[in-house]
C-alpha cells in the first residue's frame, strides 16, 4: 500500500514536471512567435512606407515652383568658372576654405536639377501659379569665383526689378551649401569680401533657406543638451524658415560610381565594416570618437567583426575598392555633428552606422518624408566610447534578415531622394514637397 502510494506520488511529480516544462516551452514559443510577428510587421510597415512615399513623389501634384531665368540672377559667367577645374578662385585660397569649392559646385547641381526639370505638374512657367519661387543666384560659386559686385548686383536686381519679390518675399527660396554663409557670426566677414550685407540678409530673410544644416532643429537640440559642446552661435536662425540638404552634393559626386541599393547585391558584399579617417584632430572633442577604435594599441580593431576595412587613410583606389565592398559604413562626428562620409556611404549603397547623437537634428533630410532610422543605424556616442568594437558588432549582429531588408529598402529610397544622377531620381518632387511642407508648417 505504501509502495503503491509512493509510486503514485512520484508519477504525480513527473506529471507536474512535464506540465511545467510544456508551459515553459509554450510560453517561449508564443514569445518568439510574437517577436517574429513584430519583426515581420515592422518590415511590412517599412515597405509600405517606402512604397507610399515613392507613389506620392512619382505622381506628385501637391504644389509647383517657378524659377527666375534672368542672367542677372543666374550669373552664367560665374557658373562657367565654377565648372572649370583649372579656373582660379578669387576667394578661398586659404587651406580651410578649399572644401567650399566642392560645396559650391554641388550647389550648382541642385540649382540645375530644378532649372532643367520640365514636368508641368511640379514646375510652372507662370509665376502667379507657383507655391514658391526659386532664386537661382549661385551663392557659393559667386563667393568663390566672383567678387563683391556680383552678389550685390544680383540681389539689387531681385529687389528692384522683380515685382513678385517686392510683393511676396516670403515665397522666395534660396540654396547654399556654404556652411558659413547666413550665420549670424559670419555676416560681417562675408560683407567684407563677398558683397553680403545685413541689409541684403534682412530683406531676404522672410523667405526659405535650404542649407547644409537646419539651424532651427539644431538650436533646439543644443539648448536641450547643454552638456554637449556644440557652438550656440551658429545655430541662431537667420531666415524665417530653413530646411537641410546636408552635404548631399557628395551623394551626387560624379567621380564615384553609383551603387544602387538592392538587398541581393548588398548581402553578397565582401566586407562587413568600412571606416577610414585621418590622424589629425577634430573640433568639439570629436577626436575621441573618431579615434576610439584605434586606442589601446589598436586592440579594439582586433575585436571588430571580420572581414572589415578599418584604419587610417589609404590610397584613393584602395579606398574606392573598400567602400564599394562594404555592407556597413561607420559615420563618426567630426568638426560638426556631420561627416561627408555619410553621403558617400549612401552613394555606394552602404548602410550608415552613425556615431553622432546630434546628426539627425543637425542635418534632417526630407524630414516630412523619411527618418534616419529608415535607412541607417544610430549608436549613442557614450555607449560607443565605452566599448567601440562591442557596440558596432552588437548593432549589426542584432539585426534580423527582416531588419536588413528594411534598411536596404530605406537606403534605396533615400538614394532616389538625394542622388541627382540616379536613373530614377525623385530629387525635384522631394524638394518641392519638403519646401511646401515648411511653408505650410
Amino acid at each position: 500500500m505504501t509502495a503503491r502510494c509512493f509510486g503514485v506520488r512520484w508519477r504525480g511529480r513527473y506529471v507536474w514536471y512535464y506540465l511545467t516544462l510544456l508551459v515553459f516551452l509554450l510560453f517561449d514559443y508564443i514569445r518568439e512567435a510574437a517577436r517574429v510577428t513584430t519583426v515581420i510587421t515592422e518590415s511590412v510597415l517599412q515597405s509600405s512606407k517606402v512604397d507610399r512615399v515613392t507613389r506620392l513623389l512619382e505622381t506628385y501634384n501637391g504644389g509647383r515652383y517657378f524659377v527666375y531665368t534672368s542672367e542677372n540672377l543666374t550669373l552664367p559667367r560665374i557658373r562657367i568658372l565654377a565648372k572649370d577645374p583649372h579656373s582660379t578662385p578669387t576667394w578661398g585660397r586659404a587651406s580651410w576654405t578649399r572644401r567650399f569649392k566642392d560645396y559650391a559646385v554641388g550647389e550648382l547641381r541642385f540649382y540645375e536639377a530644378l532649372e532643367n526639370y520640365t514636368d508641368s505638374r511640379i514646375r510652372t512657367l507662370n509665376m502667379s501659379e507657383a507655391d514658391f519661387i526659386l532664386v537661382p543666384i549661385p551663392l557659393g560659386a559667386a563667393v568663390f569665383w566672383g567678387n563683391a559686385s556680383d552678389i550685390e548686383n544680383a540681389f539689387k536686381h531681385l529687389f528692384d526689378n522683380e515685382p513678385c519679390f517686392q510683393k511676396h518675399p516670403e515665397k522666395h527660396v534660396y540654396i547654399t551649401n556654404n556652411e558659413r554663409l547666413f550665420r549670424h557670426d559670419m555676416i560681417k566677414f562675408f560683407q567684407g569680401c563677398c558683397g553680403f550685407s545685413y541689409e541684403i540678409v534682412t530683406k531676404i530673410s522672410a523667405g526659405t533657406l535650404v542649407k547644409d544644416f537646419d539651424p532651427n532643429t539644431f538650436m533646439h537640440y543644443v539648448i536641450t543638451h547643454p552638456s554637449e559642446s556644440w557652438s550656440f552661435e551658429e545655430t541662431k536662425p537667420v531666415f524665417r524658415r530653413h530646411w537641410s540638404l546636408g552635404y548631399s552634393h557628395e551623394a551626387s559626386e560624379p567621380t564615384y560610381n553609383l551603387t544602387i541599393a538592392s538587398y541581393d547585391d548588398w548581402k553578397n558584399k565582401e566586407l562587413i565594416f568600412f571606416y577610414r579617417t585621418t590622424t589629425g584632430t577634430s573640433l568639439f572633442n570629436s577626436t575621441q570618437y573618431r579615434h576610439a577604435l584605434f586606442r589601446d594599441n589598436m586592440t579594439e580593431i582586433e575585436k571588430v567583426l571580420q572581414p572589415s576595412a578599418i584604419g587610417y587613410g589609404v590610397n584613393y583606389f584602395q579606398w574606392l575598392k573598400e567602400i564599394a565592398s562594404a555592407k556597413f559604413c561607420l559615420v563618426i562626428r567630426g568638426d560638426n555633428p556631420s561627416s561627408r562620409s555619410f553621403y558617400t556611404a549612401i552613394r555606394f549603397g552602404c548602410v550608415p552606422v552613425i556615431v553622432s547623437n546630434a546628426l539627425p537634428h543637425y542635418q534632417p533630410l526630407f524630414s516630412s518624408l523619411v527618418n534616419f532610422d529608415d535607412f541607417a543605424i544610430v549608436i549613442d556616442e557614450r555607449d560607443f566610447l565605452s566599448s567601440p568594437a562591442q557596440r558596432i558588432n552588437h548593432a549589426i549582429q542584432s539585426l534580423s534578415v527582416f531588419d536588413q531588408m528594411r534598411l536596404i529598402r530605406g537606403l534605396e529610397l533615400i538614394q532616389r531622394l538625394l542622388i541627382l544622377d540616379h536613373p530614377r531620381t525623385l530629387f525635384v518632387p522631394a524638394f518641392v514637397h519638403e519646401t511646401i511642407a515648411r511653408l505650410q508648417g
